[in-house]
């Protein structure tokens, strides 16, 4: 009787008996049958060949000389635990086997064994194996992925922090609960929260943020719930409410400290009963957006003080996440820098040349107190400067003193520097326009278009030592 082989190419049995003759009969079996078999007298060379080699099962005598089945099997699984290990036991021997069973054996069969129930047999466990190697690795592959991942839905880092704010998303995205994201300013948090929308929601629902900071106290409750015609002086028209129109999607409340206390307890009861009404109207809204929260405040500190209402802390902070300030990460700086430097070029449609290597070992040193954010307006000033630095690394402070600002419009104080950079490089280059617009990353074209601009003349650089 044969039996259908398993998927996996050709697999290799291990055969462990003492009795050549039947070793021999086991072997030709297992060929006959699509299989590869290897065979041992020895259960130690057995043993050996099992740290070389990956197998699809084993099949071993239970009574040997050297060694019983009962050591055997606890040295194999010490080496392999998954590795599905058959046990041939005679008549006498079958409370030896059934201890085995208990102590991780896949199966026993016991003498005379019949052709058809060691090849049954042993497709069954071949399929074990296979599924056990498989969701090994992808389970690998997954660890491998999210370890090595440094891009998350724009939040960019593969500090250990990050990576476990990653999971967390990826985690709590699907669910319901409020979510409050806590984080220093300039952290990502509103980043972090589209990130949750992305995952947890339709491609379709909407995803609407508020930043309750920037709305004036007298319009936050008209902006938020709606309200109906004529419900205050103005109110000509029915207005849709953020909560409303961000129907099954997200609805992103930034800066929730700033929320006036009046309506801390107007949010408290629409979160506890998921229902609102417009200003002015009287008709029950259910609520079905999922709601995310954030702030860069201490909301001990704020609930302490008497700002903050504790309730309504705790109905936020179902799902806490906390994002880590960019000076617990700065091995993640460098990662920003290129990241922040590719969206120029690419926002550009140009070229700057990237960041020195001394320039990058500076940047770690500074503390970054505005984080992600202060950092990136670093790497677009830089960028905006053709690749020079707009200030001395490690200064916090802006390019001139408010005693040397001059007194112009923007655009003609940005020409002023543009001119001076590029002056300064082309006598770096000793007015070569080859040389200079190659250090510049920008095109030969680009160069002499600004030059014109600015109605340089190349001749005096020539004239001068290069660097002079």
């Amino acid at each position: 009787m044969k039996s259908k082989p398993s998927k996996l190419p050709i697999p290799e049995i291990l055969v462990v008996d003492d009795d050549l003759y039947l070793l021999a009969a086991i072997k030709q079996t297992l060929v006959l049958n699509g299989y590869a078999a290897q065979t041992f007298a020895n259960p130690l060379d057995a043993l050996a060949r099992i740290d070389e080699h990956i197998y699809s099962a084993v099949l071993a005598d239970i009574r040997m000389p050297e060694m019983n089945g009962l050591a055997l099997l606890e040295r194999i699984l010490t080496k392999d635990p998954d590795l599905p290990v058959i046990l041939i036991t005679g008549h006498g021997d079958i409370g030896l086997a059934v201890e085995a069973v208990k102590q991780g054996a896949y199966h026993f069969l016991q003498k005379p064994v019949d052709e058809g129930i060691i090849l049954a047999t042993l497709a069954r466990a071949i399929e074990r194996r296979r599924l056990v190697l498989e969701n090994r690795h992808l389970a690998r592959q997954l660890t491998a992925t999210r370890e090595g991942r440094s891009h998350f839905y724009g939040l960019v880092g593969s500090h250990p922090a990050m990576l476990a704010l990653y999971t967390l998303i990826e985690t709590i995205a699907h669910e319901s609960d409020p979510v409050l994201i806590i984080g220093e300013t300039g952290t990502g948090k509103e980043l972090a929260a589209r990130a949750l929308h992305a995952i947890g929601r339709p491609e379709a629902a909407p995803y609407v943020a508020v930043n309750m900071g920037a709305l004036p106290a007298e319009m936050i409750e008209s902006e938020l719930f709606g309200h109906e015609k004529g419900a205050f002086t103005g109110a000509i028209h029915r207005k849709i409410g953020k909560f409303e129109y961000a129907g099954t999607g997200t609805l992103f409340l930034d800066e929730i400290c700033s929320m006036p206390a009046p309506l801390q307890t107007k949010l408290l009861r629409v979160l506890e009963e998921r229902t609102f009404t417009r200003l002015g109207g009287n008709a029950a809204i259910p609520l079905k957006a999922r709601v995310i929260t954030a702030t860069n405040r201490d909301l001990g500190a704020e609930i302490d003080r008497g700002a903050f209402r504790q309730d309504l802390y705790f109905r936020l902070n179902v799902l806490p996440v906390h994002l880590p300030p960019l000076r617990d990460r700065k091995e993640d700086i460098p990662l920003l820098v290129e990241a922040f430097w590719a969206e120029y070029c690419d926002d550009q449609h140009g070229e700057v040349r990237p960041c020195s290597p001394e320039l990058i070992r500076r940047l770690i040193r500074q503390d970054w107190p505005g984080n992600v954010r202060e950092l990136r307006n670093f790497v677009r000033r830089y960028c905006v400067f053709g690749g020079k630095e707009p200030m001395a690394a490690g200064s916090q402070s802006s390019m001139t003193s408010d005693a040397d600002f001059p007194d112009v419009s923007w655009k003609e104080y940005m020409e002023r520097q543009e001119q001076h950079y590029i002056e300064q490089m082309l006598r770096r280059a000793g007015g070569r326009v080859s040389a200079a617009h190659r250090a510049m990353g920008i095109s030969r074209k680009s160069l002499y278009d600004k030059i014109n601009k600015y109605k340089i003349t190349l001749q005096q650089f020539r004239e001068e030592e290069p660097g002079g």
